[in-house]
């Protein structure tokens, strides 16, 4: 018990050091114009990601036990990145998904038809056969897919990805200011920019 407790102390001290040693750079760039600092405890974080992005479907997993841990004043999205062709196409369609309240349950679904099963799902026809397959009432689908609800979350998309200049996925960015390097310790780094953020408003 005694050497756990050791190790369990060493582990949440190398964390510390970590999230103290973070460098504007290296593990995260500052986003330009910044935003002038914000107030409250209430704390934004958005991952860019595609589900044709192998980085994506493998970083998923520990996204969602990461985000199960979240407290309650971090508030964490999804955002579907917007690169053009597919991408566009699968963007809309998971809003639609999103506003239906089914986006969260069909997520991994998504990422495993496309590279565990190889579907492509590179046109409306394949994406309806596979949301039929699902469940997914297709007749309120398609009346939400073409809902202005879901042309505004696709420009609120597509513009905050020319904001925070992602140029590629996964990203996570923190508080509308922090754009963090896609390295094995992004979740970690992420936890240390919201602590960050949060310190930076007592200031």
């Amino acid at each position: 018990m005694k050497k756990l407790l050791v190790l369990l102390t060493l582990g949440l001290l190398s964390l510390n050091i970590q999230a103290a040693d973070l460098k504007e750079g290296v593990n995260y760039d500052l986003i330009t114009p910044t935003p002038p600092t914000g107030s409250g405890d209430e704390v934004e974080v958005i991952e860019f990601f595609m589900y044709t992005c192998p980085h994506c479907k493998n970083l998923d997993p520990a996204v969602q036990e990461w985000k199960k841990k979240l407290p309650r004043n971090v508030k964490f999205q999804h955002m579907p990145a917007m690169f053009g062709g597919a991408a566009n196409l699968h963007a809309k369609n998971y809003f639609a998904l999103e506003v239906m309240g089914e986006a969260e349950r069909l997520h991994d679904a998504w990422f495993k038809a496309i590279h565990d099963q190889k579907r492509r799902l590179r046109t409306q026809a394949d994406i309806d056969k596979f949301l039929e397959e699902n469940g997914v009432d297709m007749n309120k689908f398609h009346a939400t897919l073409n809902s202005f609800t879901v042309q505004t979350k696709a420009n609120r998309a597509a513009a905050l990805m020319r904001r925070y200049g992602v140029r590629s996925v996964p990203m996570m960015i923190v508080d509308g200011r922090y754009r963090i390097k896609n390295t094995p310790q992004v979740l970690e780094n992420t936890d240390a920019l919201i602590e960050k953020t949060l310190n930076d408003r007592k200031k």
